[in-house]
């Protein structure tokens, strides 16, 4: 009896886990059409965190079976997809166009929609470089665009190194760079704040870059920037403050292990040995924990936008100051001010007149970069045996020298000591254009962009002592001039002035399932150079 009575109470409570677990088992079933109302056959409908999926009959209609609360995932090619947490079993599904989809690329004397081009183009877009904060242009691009490498040199502000597809030929070469239909050059992106930038599209091979000629062969870098929209004004404020420095120093010898080797050395060669106790050099000095310091960065930006139907406008102000790990910011530093106003005018129905101009402060300091003998070069190869100051009251110089090393490398915080340069500039460039729809799909366009640049170089090299025995001295253990060696003073005064003058037609059309872009134009450029200078040798108290 008991044993009835059990079996019994077991099939009671089986059958209610299983009323259970099937009262939270629900069918799904719904429509999945587009914003037309257009069923979408083959549509993919998955439950999200599961391998449980269908698809759309001819009709749009799907079933599936999912728990109570799941989250139905939507999606169908070309189309955005949709996630959605069930709440009824009956679910239906509008899909939207995927707006990546549908947007376009700048390329040539056009743009595209990116479905439709066929050649290699790479895009970063305005919203992207937002979220990264790059300092430079060009640290935007790096490792987001494929086929591009970006290489930059250790000053801040200096010249960057930028390769499209490899190294174009034995002499090496430079993309064009293109900032709102304006040609400029690679030197020119330190000059622009990459928050003014709407997208970056960097054309890659002879089908996107044809247009541009033999100028073209290394690449294109297209820049463009923000403009004005039909809005009430929006204000952004932007404010960023941080830290540069080295992760880690290159592996050298220690004092120690410094003087073994010259012992070695010294001893094959047939010499007596250098440094007879080697257990009193110690660690010695890393000259790379001298040179490399903790850099400040900081930058902050504001930024006006809006218009209405007859005008647009985008304006900004932006500073950039910037150290350098090398020497610090008193030896190396870049300050960029910049001034921005992009504005849209709807003169008539079919005529609009866009005024594009900045205004650039840039000031920098910067020290002997990329080779055997520069700062860094003799951080890594001078002698570790030697004290960071100098010790002997009777030789000149603040710090310390090798008796052992008599040219090309030096003590590379006496090469810092005596680094003095600095370079200031202003840059005003932008553009002026007319634009004329004539008739549907053909567009006359006419542009002027220009590109006035002035700027003053400082530099002063003054005499140095870097041991007694050191051929490169310009001065004695005496703390005079040695016979024929003098100190220096330059300034030089650069003025440039260019512009480009264009007037083109766009022209597009389809036949049947095939779509024609034509471009019909002519291009007129003038670059102007002026460069003054002047030097004096023996500058009386070596200051």
């Amino acid at each position: 009896m008991q044993l009835k009575l059990k079996f019994c109470l077991g099939m009671v409570l089986l059958m209610c886990f299983i009323n259970e677990a099937y009262s939270q088992t629900l069918s799904l079933t719904g429509k999945v059409t587009n914003k037309a109302g257009e069923p979408l056959p083959g549509a993919s409908v998955s439950i999200k965190g599961t391998t449980t999926g269908t698809m759309t009959n001819a009709d749009g209609r799907y079933i599936i079976a999912g728990p109570q609360g799941a989250t139905l995932v939507v999606s169908y090619i070309g189309m955005a997809t949709i996630e959605r947490k069930v709440t009824e079993a009956e679910q239906n599904f509008i899909l939207e166009d995927n707006n990546e989809l549908s947007e376009v690329v700048v390329i040539g004397y056009g743009t595209q929609k990116i479905t439709k081009v066929s050649g290699a183009i790479s895009t970063i877009k305005g919203t992207d470089i937002e979220r990264l904060r790059p300092v430079r242009t060009e640290e935007a691009i790096q490792g987001r665009a494929a086929g591009v490498t970006v290489v930059q040199n250790g000053s801040p502000g200096s010249k960057p190194v930028v390769l499209i597809r490899g190294i174009p030929g034995f002499s090496g070469g430079e993309p064009i760079v293109v900032i709102d239909g304006v040609p400029q050059g690679i030197v020119d992106l330190n000059a622009l704040n990459p928050l003014d930038i709407e997208s970056i599209s960097i054309l890659k091979d002879a089908a996107t870059t044809a247009i541009y000629g033999v100028k073209g062969g290394n690449g294109v870098i297209v820049v463009t920037t923000k403009s004005g929209r039909n809005q009430k004004t929006e204000f952004s404020i932007s404010s960023n403050y941080g830290v540069q420095q080295t992760i880690r120093n290159i592996g050298v010898l220690n004092a120690t292990e410094y003087g073994a080797m010259i012992n070695e050395g010294s001893v094959a060669s047939g010499g007596n040995v250098v440094f007879p106790d080697l257990s009193v050099l110690g660690v010695g000095t890393n000259w790379q924990d001298e040179i490399f310091h903790t850099a400040p960065l900081q930058t902050h930006n504001i930024t006006a936008r809006g218009g209405s139907e007859k005008m647009t406008y985008f304006l900004s102000g932006g500073y950039l100051n910037q150290g350098g790990v090398v020497g610090g910011i008193d030896k190396s530093r870049f300050d960029r001010a910049n001034f921005t106003a992009n504005l849209t005018f709807q003169l008539a129905p079919k005529l609009k007149f866009l005024v594009n101009a900045t205004d650039v402060i840039l000031k920098s300091k910067g020290v002997q970069e990329n080779s055997f003998n520069s700062v860094i070069g003799n951080a890594i190869n001078f002698d570790p045996t030697v004290s960071i100051n100098n010790e002997d009251p009777a030789m000149p110089g603040k710090y310390g020298y090798s008796t052992r090393i008599l040219s090309e490398i030096f003590n590379p915080l006496t090469r810092l000591d005596n680094t003095y340069n600095q370079s200031a500039g202003n840059k005003l460039y932008g553009k002026f254009e007319l634009q004329y729809d004539v008739i549907k799909n053909l567009k006359l366009s006419s542009r002027l962009g220009y590109t006035k640049y002035d700027a003053n170089a400082k530099t002063f090299t003054p005499l140095a002592f870097y041991g007694p025995f050191n051929v490169d001295n310009t001065m004695g253990v005496d703390g005079n001039a040695l016979t024929d060696r003098h100190n220096s003073v330059s300034h030089e005064k650069a003025s440039n002035f260019n512009y480009t003058w264009e007037t083109f037609a766009n022209y597009n059309f389809k036949v049947k399932d095939h779509t024609f872009e034509t471009v019909l134009g002519f291009s007129l450029a003038k670059s102007t150079n002026n460069t003054a200078g002047a030097s004096r040798q023996d500058v009386p108290f070596n200051s």
